[in-house]
């Protein structure tokens, strides 16, 4: 006869020392909907609403008082997470096999009801669509709650004169707060996103194994009337058509909005640490009492380090590395196979908690930040006034002259007025091609900052008037 393997030592399950940083050091609020005991207790409500709805429908075939006792253990302060931990390593190597012991274990002869017509997938499925609707519902408003700060800010500094930026260089003068409002406007789009992801890609089911109802039908039980009940009561739309599990593209679609998210929040982290370079200094931060900006040089907590900038970046990759699971755990064998097992259990909770927690970094960095007008006001003079360059060159072409020519024109001005006092209008003016076209008066106007914001505060405030406060 074989020997038995040895027992497992399982003492690890208690250790209560987590690994991963992400619950512990970049958490929010939204983790506790992926934490084990909620996971388990969604598990526990789909059992329990499958036997009460068919008890209610068909008593014959589940005793209306086999139904009560099994909503009376339905919970994790009676089948605890542990215990089924526990089942699981020791015995079943199976989780649905362990929590359907653990069930029946206490359920005593009224057990035999539990799982009725269902398969692992059934309520594994349903309650990860569960936790989705809750995760995406809470990340929403965060969401929504970051969108409105950074509109707010946008029409606080809507008539500031700021110099815009392109690949790294002065591009033209538009209003301090466009940015700001661009990045109020992305959110919404991401928002957007969210909601259709929770009506359309959180779906579960409960038609049983390949999701043909077998079960049901042979027992003469109307399986998709059934299905439908169970999941209006646990609020989770039903796949229209299932194999074993519902369609995998849902859980892809929401892993890759998450990392859309996260990419958008990074860009927005990039664009103020930017400003609050030392060079630049056109925004800075007023550090939480306590906040350390270098554990070697103090004199970093003056304008604020951008350590958190930083880690919404580090963030934004973790989760596209997650979205590239997602997408490969598409594919799987017959319709269902464990390969995504793992993956699931790391890339959805880690990619929703660090969304989450970059939207709220990225809201309290934009709320204990403020313009620095002076510096702002010294880098748009920084290029002697050369950034009117464009609007110079349509005056010109409008006076008759070549695109070509007055770009040219545009150019060789510019170039003059590089280090000297007199700047980019006195370069126009001691230029005869230009003078001959121009006045004084018309070209101080074309210098002029403000002449080249265009419709920047109009804009500004009518983002904020459409999405501001908007679900």
């Amino acid at each position: 006869m074989a020997k038995r393997p040895p027992k497992l030592d399982v003492s690890y399950l208690d250790s209560g020392d987590p690994v991963s940083p992400v619950g512990v050091r970049y958490t929010t609020p939204i983790a506790r909907i992926f934490g084990e005991s909620s996971y388990i207790q969604a598990i526990l409500d789909v059992e329990a609403q499958n036997v009460s709805v068919i008890s209610e429908m068909y008593p014959s075939k589940i005793p209306r008082s086999a139904a009560r006792k099994i909503r009376s253990i339905a919970d994790t302060r009676h089948v605890a997470p542990r215990d089924i931990r526990h089942t699981e390593a020791l015995a079943t190597h199976h989780e649905m096999g362990a929590v359907i012991a653990e069930m029946s274990r206490r359920a005593g002869k009224d057990g035999k009801y539990i799982h009725f017509a269902m398969t692992s997938a059934d309520a594994v499925e349903t309650a990860r669509a569960m936790q989705l609707s809750a995760a995406l519902e809470a990340l929403a408003a965060t969401v929504a709650g970051t969108r409105d700060t950074l509109l707010k800010v946008a029409v606080r500094w809507k008539g500031i004169a700021a110099i815009m930026r392109t690949h790294g260089q002065q591009a033209i003068p538009s209003s301090f707060g466009m940015p700001f409002a661009f990045f109020g406007y992305c959110l919404h789009r991401n928002l957007e996103r969210l909601r259709f992801d929770m009506e359309r890609c959180a779906e579960g089911k409960l038609s049983g194994a390949i999701g043909t109802y077998d079960v049901h039908t042979s027992e003469g039980i109307d399986g998709r009337e059934v299905e439908r009940r169970v999941l209006g009561r646990l609020k989770v739309r039903p796949a229209e058509a299932t194999m074993q599990t519902p369609p995998r593209e849902g859980i892809a679609y929401i892993v890759s909005d998450l990392a859309v998210l996260c990419g958008r929040l990074e860009s927005i982290a990039e664009y103020i640490k930017t400003l609050k370079r030392t060079e630049i200094l056109e925004m800075k931060e007023e550090p939480d009492e306590g906040m350390v900006g270098s554990s070697a040089m103090p004199h970093k907590n003056l304008y604020g380090n951008p350590f958190i900038e930083e880690r919404c970046v580090s963030i934004a990759r973790t989760v596209r590395g997650h979205a590239l699971s997602a997408l490969e755990s598409l594919q799987q064998e017959d319709f269902r196979d464990l390969t995504a097992s793992l993956s699931d259990r790391i890339s959805i909770p880690e990619s929703f908690i660090l969304s989450d927690y970059s939207c709220r970094l990225i809201r309290n960095v934009v709320e204990r930040s403020a313009p620095v007008p002076e510096n702002i006001g010294r880098n748009l003079r920084s290029g002697n006034g050369a950034v009117a360059s464009q609007l110079l060159m349509s005056r010109l072409v409008k006076k008759g002259v070549s695109r070509e020519e007055a770009r040219r024109l545009a150019l060789r001005s510019a170039r003059a007025a590089q280090g000297t006092a007199a700047g980019y209008i006195g370069a126009l003016l001691a230029d005869p091609d230009v003078s001959a076209l121009l006045g004084r008066r018309e070209i101080e106007q074309l210098a002029d900052p403000q002449s080249s914001m265009g419709r920047s505060k109009e804009i500004v405030e009518r983002i904020a008037r459409k999405y501001m406060g908007r679900p």
